[in-house]
């Protein structure tokens, strides 16, 4: 009675479940040829080859595993506690051709053993790993190293997570942010941390279905509790002159030198700055304009402003007094005017310190009956890349410095936080005035470092 019932069932075709069809679809199985369920179990034919066992009573289909993934079978029937597949084989059969007209059976062995051009090829269904699950949403992890802006995770694919997946960091300073896995171990993960992003070992994480939080133009790295570095511009003074006349080989240096210090959690910075400093020599004469200051400064992620008071110091500005009637020079008589003294200064910047950002700082001087504007600088940079900005600055003085340049900085160490090394570099000219003489003035080749411990 068995014989009959499989064979009825080769013949007798019959349309696979619908369910089936549909959870194979959805867990990426292919086609299915036919299924049958057992006692809350569904075993599904496979067109790519193969037998899936299903449940499908919940929420969402469950692959449980999948039999002979390099066969493939065409029908399923239940006998008992039996699982009965019928495998589609293709077999060869030989026929002697002596009598064209009338094939006869033939030996396989001897129709095969008469030929060397015939090439009996046998190829495997392609096979379909298992598709692992995707990571459960909440599941706990560990920061366990920091490195130049990689962070690794205590999970890898033990834990279900895979590259792309997200994971939400609550850093100890209290702050979260979310990063995207970009490597996946057995045991281990590795994550990016965007421009301005920081954490710490031992922090806390859990995967994640929210965006990634790394922003590159606008990053919300909180402002650094210490900041300090400098910015020099060496440079050689074209057709330079001594007080006589004279040509003389000449050259000079324009330095940028600060300290910035936020006091525990407030949102204010207290700074100090040589805004900056110039020393030119070879001319015989006097050439050290500078200015320098300190301010207090209510400071945000994307907000700077403040207030402070500095002084501006330099050598006398002089010409010759004229005469009332002709109005021209008296020979021996001049009048000169000190550009140094007090100064009130004005600190601005609109953006992130770290992404794109518009700076500017100005003092105004007060002589001895007058204010009048002492000197003012900008400065706006625009993040190329994850670690790499482009940006102008330039500025001048009363008291006799000028400058421009066009330069890059770079992510040395770090990405913003505690522990990064900031590099600077730019091209540039630079402009330095003693007020009696012809200016300095030449193209800079400078460079910069700034530390954030």
């Amino acid at each position: 009675m068995l014989l009959p019932t499989l064979l009825a069932s080769i013949i007798v075709a019959q349309a696979p479940a619908s369910a089936a069809s549909r959870a194979a679809e959805t867990l990426g199985l292919g086609p299915v040829l036919d299924a049958v369920a057992h006692q809350g179990v569904t075993y599904a034919a496979l067109g790519r080859g193969g037998i899936a066992v299903l449940k499908l009573d919940g929420a969402a289909p469950q692959l449980v595993r999948r039999l002979e993934e390099g066969r493939r079978f065409v029908r399923l029937v239940v006998v008992g506690q039996s699982l009965l597949a019928i495998e589609q084989r293709e077999e060869a059969h030989a026929f002697s051709l002596a009598t064209p007209e009338q094939p006869q059976p033939d030996s396989l062995a001897s129709a095969l053993g008469a030929t060397r051009d015939l090439t009996v090829v046998t190829e495997a269904p392609p096979t379909r790993a298992p598709q692992q699950p995707p990571p459960a949403t909440g599941a706990r992890l560990t920061v366990t190293a920091v490195k130049d802006g990689d962070v690794t995770l205590s999970g890898g694919d033990t834990a279900g997570l895979r590259e792309g997946a997200r994971v939400r960091v609550r850093t100890q300073s209290s702050r979260e942010v979310v990063l995207e896995v970009v490597e996946t171990r057995e045991d281990s993960a590795l994550a990016r941390l965007g421009r301005g992003e920081a954490v710490r070992v031992g922090d806390s994480a859990v995967v994640t279905d929210a965006p990634a939080t790394a922003r590159l133009f606008f990053p919300e790295p909180g402002v650094p509790h210490l900041r300090y570095g400098f910015h020099a511009r060496p440079f050689l003074a074209l057709d330079a002159t001594t007080r006589l006349g004279r040509s003389a080989r000449a050259g000079g240096l324009l330095l940028d030198a600060f300290v910035a210090w936020r006091p525990g959690e407030l949102p204010l910075v207290l700074s100090a700055q040589l805004e900056p400093v110039g020393f030119g020599l070879g001319t015989g004469l006097r050439h050290t304009p500078g200015s320098a200051y300190v301010a207090v400064a209510y400071a945000t992620d994307f907000l700077e402003v403040g207030i402070g008071a500095g002084a501006l110091f330099g050598q006398k500005e002089c010409s010759a007094e004229l005469d009332p009637d002709t109005y021209l020079p008296i020979e021996g008589k001049n009048v000169c005017a000190s550009n140094a003294g007090p100064s009130v200064q004005q600190v601005l910047r609109l953006g992130a310190l770290d992404g794109f950002h518009i700076a500017w700082s100005s003092s105004i001087l007060s002589r001895e009956n007058q204010f009048r504007f002492g000197s003012g600088r900008g400065e706006v940079q625009v993040p190329l890349t994850p670690s790499l900005s482009l940006f102008g600055a330039g500025g001048g003085a009363a008291s006799g410095w000028n400058f421009g340049e066009l330069g890059v900085r770079s992510f040395l160490k770090g990405t913003g936080g505690a522990g990064t090394t900031v590099f600077s570099a730019s091209l540039g000219i630079v402009s330095l005035s003693d007020g009696t003489g012809e200016a300095l003035t030449g193209p800079s080749v400078s460079i910069g470092i700034e530390r954030r411990p």
